[in-house]
């Protein structure tokens, strides 16, 4: 795990990519290194930096930017292969030979063997960037369920490409000017959604994606080389029967979790005593022949706590438990830190920054979550309102739908909420935009106006199920665009690397292989997980109210964040500089003040982060130009 960046078809590229590594020092601080890249006639086409966290090969040989013994191959590579000693020996069996024992390797003998398709043989999180001296070309690739997040950006005739948003910004060659559709995303959603970043300009990988950068002389086309979806799986009849389903759960998920244990490092996990990261805990244990430690973050409200149950399942698979105190003033200190560390503005990040911090401080580099559960085996609330809504629509016209939607726009915010559920042709997304929606249309414009092209949820490929679709806005919006980008960026800030055994293409490979019916229960969260996990779960994990990982923020921001939060959203400055209307962010504040059921904490909260995050942008990352608003997008 580590932070790249680089820039091709640049002459000062050197330079360059050293200023774009240093902004993301912080991903790395067991090694650094950059090297030019050079054409098939010698000249200078670019070059790569790299921020190393040691997790596999310690040594010298590990190190990157990584070059090929005749020197045609250069790759700097973020992330981890789970399956790279099983590629190896195959590669070995071909007669490849290599000098340690790194994955990154794996990756360069593999490109050498069998071009760019051998990326869809790789098993785990990352995004590259490979040079071929040969050819004068680099490729640019980012594992298809988007774990790892890789951006890219246009300067002149050059292509950028960092890590994170703020190692292009370092570059100086690209201006921090806030892009209007991505205020609208992030309000829409309490994240921007990708393609898009918060800098306009700055772009996305996309998630599967393989791109090949041509460089002549100054300038560098890229264009598309293929993109791998991994919900492209074909099967025959979906898998109806409860045991024979749960079977299916229990065995990727045991392969899932071994593989994600290995390090040469000592491996954590992060215990919220809920069902996904107990299940990863179970298998955890079974695969590790070393003790495990396991996190909890402890709050004083009973309401947020779930210490219980994490102690019941660290007890019951022998974890060295540590829990984590965390009071109102302690969240209220950590704020500077938290903001400077957020890339780009994120309503849910806070929580990973606290606990990854927690962690580190501990001595621990790599731990589990058990993030993705959710979106593969139909936790969410959205699953049952897009089965509600397909028995409801059935009996209920188009026309008719449509025409309540209409009456229901001019009402309260939970009304309009209501309209976008009847409107959609979909039951999925219907279910999904009006569960993820945080401001509707017609709150964000009286916030922040109307960009040019405002934000649109994609639409699922066809030949997917009910729930399948669901799955597919879940995971490819909430998780990929939120939990999955505050994952990576706020552990990287502790130099901890944090895996999702989840979020596997073996797990989603078994999901997309049973059909609807035993997915959901009427009195049990998750069931296939429970089903597949049998006995070694305590019953106190699974025989209670869902309950997310959240920190109590409501009460905290009646009282000891209060001050603090006004501040800034009563301040016609502060949101003026974000392109926030002051008078409407005063709006939200008051109602959520005054118990508004319209107005939960996350509203005031996300415009909040939104001003946090701008003010505390690094100067160095943006070149000393203080942030602007795009005039249109």
């Amino acid at each position: 795990m580590c932070g790249i960046a680089g820039v091709f078809a640049r002459s000062d590229a050197r330079s360059i990519a050293r200023k774009m590594t240093d902004a993301i020092a912080h991903r790395g601080r067991d090694g650094f290194g950059d090297a030019e890249l050079r054409d098939e006639r010698g000249d200078v086409a670019g070059a790569v930096g790299h921020r190393r966290l040691a997790v596999i090969d310690l040594s010298d040989t590990g190190c990157q930017p990584m070059i090929t013994p005749d020197e045609r191959y250069s790759i700097v590579f973020n992330g981890e292969i789970y399956n790279f000693r099983a590629l190896r020996t195959e590669l070995e069996r071909s007669g490849a030979t290599f000098r340690g024992t790194s994955d990154t390797e794996v990756i360069l003998a593999g490109w050498r063997a069998m071009g760019p398709r051998f990326v869809e043989q790789l098993r785990g999180m990352f995004a590259f960037a490979l040079w071929d001296r040969e050819t004068s070309t680099g490729w640019l690739a980012r594992d298809p369920l988007g774990i790892k997040p890789l951006y890219i950006a246009r300067a002149g005739g050059s292509m950028l490409f960092g890590s994170e948003v703020r190692a292009i910004l370092a570059s100086g060659l690209v201006a921090p000017i806030v892009s209007p559709v991505a205020v609208d995303g992030f309000l829409a959603y309490g994240s921007v959604p990708e393609p898009h970043s918060i800098i306009d300009g700055v772009e996305a990988l996309p998630a599967g994606a393989v791109i090949r950068v041509r460089v002549s002389g100054h300038r560098a086309i890229a264009e598309t080389e293929f993109v791998t979806d991994p919900f492209e799986v074909r099967r025959g009849s979906l898998e109806t029967d409860p045991v024979a389903a749960a079977a299916l759960v229990r065995d990727a998920l045991r392969d899932s979790v071994a593989h994600h244990l290995v390090a040469d490092v000592p491996v954590a996990l992060f215990l919220s005593g809920g069902i996904d990261s107990s299940a990863v805990a179970a298998f955890a244990a079974e695969a590790s022949a070393a003790r495990l430690d396991g996190f909890t973050v402890v709050f004083g409200e009973a309401k947020f706590d779930e210490s219980g149950p994490a102690r019941a399942v660290a007890k019951r698979f022998g974890f060295r438990h540590r829990e984590i105190p965390l009071a109102a003033s302690d969240l209220l200190a950590s704020l500077p830190a938290a903001f400077d560390a957020m890339d780009q503005p994120s309503l849910d990040g806070l929580n990973t920054f606290v606990v990854s911090r927690a962690v580190r401080e501990a001595g621990t580099k790599v731990v589990l979550s058990g993030l993705g559960g959710d979106e593969m085996f139909a936790g969410y609330p959205s699953f049952r309102r897009a089965l509600q809504a397909k028995r409801a629509w059935a009996a209920l016209p188009r026309p008719a739908r449509a025409l309540a939607a209409r009456a229901l726009e001019a009402g309260s915010e939970r009304f309009q909420k209501a309209a976008i559920f009847l409107d959609e042709h979909d039951p999925a997304r219907g279910a999904y935009v009006a569960s993820r929606t945080l401001f509707t249309a017609q709150a964000r414009r009286a916030l922040a106006g109307s960009p040019d092209r405002p934000v649109d949820t994609p639409i699922a490929p066809s030949g997917l199920t009910l729930l399948q679709r669901v799955s597919w806005y879940e995971l490819t919006g909430y998780m990929r665009h939120t939990l999955l980008r505050d994952s990576d960026v706020l552990s990287m800030s502790h130099h901890l690397e944090l895996r999702v055994p989840f979020v596997d293409r073996r797990v989603l490979e078994a999901s997309l292989a049973i059909g609807d019916a035993v997915k959901l229960n009427r009195s049990i969260n998750k069931p296939l997980i429970v089903a597949a996990m049998g006995d070694l779960m305590p019953r106190e994990v699974w025989d209670r109210p869902k309950q997310g990982f959240t920190l109590p923020f409501a009460p905290w921001m009646r009282g000891a964040l209060h001050d603090e939060i006004a501040s800034a959203l009563l301040s016609p400055a502060r949101m003026e500089r974000v392109g926030i209307d002051v008078d409407a962010a005063r709006h939200v504040w008051t109602r959520f003040l005054a118990g508004s059921r319209d107005v939960t904490w996350s509203r005031p909260w996300a415009l909040y982060t939104l001003v946090r995050w701008a003010e505390r942008l690094d100067a160095t990352a943006s070149g000393g130009r203080e942030l602007g608003i795009a005039l249109s997008a």
